[in-house]
């Protein structure tokens, strides 16, 4: 209901938005998460590598982005990605966990959080009335943490690290105000990966709003000795951009 409210705000409040040469936009997204594969072992060398993914169970999810284009061709981004998962499973093996063991056949509940917080500086290097290609570069603020608890034991993981990412955004609005656009952010590292894409197909109703629907894959993670989690999201979702 909240989340109803809170789109029929932006609608409404898009009646009243300036049309011209807009340089700032704030985009919402809104769907289901479904976690594909998420495979762990912690510590990285002596833990247990099992598999999460049965124990996660598909949430809704929400972003919010707000993009300044300067008078150049450069602009900013900021983007807020909350991502949470939590379920519950009788797992087949024991699992050694951060130094605990977690026996099998016992109902173990679980908690996986992703959240990322991102800065962006960008560069625009085709910007027409039907074509926009933007290309820079992101810093990402990854939040994770992972817990495992039984009746009688507990036991989590965090981890706070900074990833850079290359960032690359493409739209292309068609005669009839149909939109396709591809959002990009990634980069292969020694340490581990990270892809964050998605595609859509929208409409443009007026210079300040429009409405993307579309599929996006998070994708990546990383191997070292404290640490192994490779883990692929797909969401699925609506998302409603304001320009002013």
């Amino acid at each position: 209901m909240k989340k109803m409210k809170l789109i029929a705000i932006i609608i409404l409040f898009s009646t009243f938005t300036s049309h011209a040469n807009s340089i700032s936009s704030l985009n919402l997204e809104l769907g289901s998460a479904q976690n594909s594969y998420n495979k762990v072992r912690i510590d990285g060398e002596t833990g247990t590598l099992f598999n999460l993914r049965p124990a996660l169970n598909s949430e809704e999810y929400y972003r919010l982005s707000f993009i300044q284009k300067f008078k150049s061709p450069n602009g900013i981004r900021f983007l807020y990605a909350p991502l949470k998962f939590s379920g519950e499973k009788k797992f087949n093996n024991d699992i050694s966990f951060n130094g605990v063991n977690f026996i099998a056949n016992q109902t173990t509940k679980t908690q996986y959080q992703f959240n990322s917080y991102r800065g962006t500086y960008f560069r625009e290097i085709i910007s027409k009335k039907n074509q926009l290609f933007r290309i820079g570069g992101t810093l990402k603020v990854r939040d994770a943490f992972i817990e495992l608890r039984q009746s009688d034991r507990s036991k989590a993981r965090k981890s706070v690290a900074m990833v850079p990412l290359v960032y690359v955004y493409s739209k292309y609005k068609f005669e009839n105000n149909f939109l396709m656009t591809l959002d990009f952010d990634g980069l292969i590292a020694p340490q581990g990966r990270a892809f964050d894409v998605a595609f859509m197909l929208g409409y443009y109703f007026t210079p300040s709003f429009q409405i993307d629907f579309g599929y996006r894959m998070l994708e990546g993670g990383a191997d070292n000795e404290n640490v192994y989690n490779f883990s692929q999201v797909n969401y699925y979702f609506t998302a409603l951009q304001l320009n002013f």
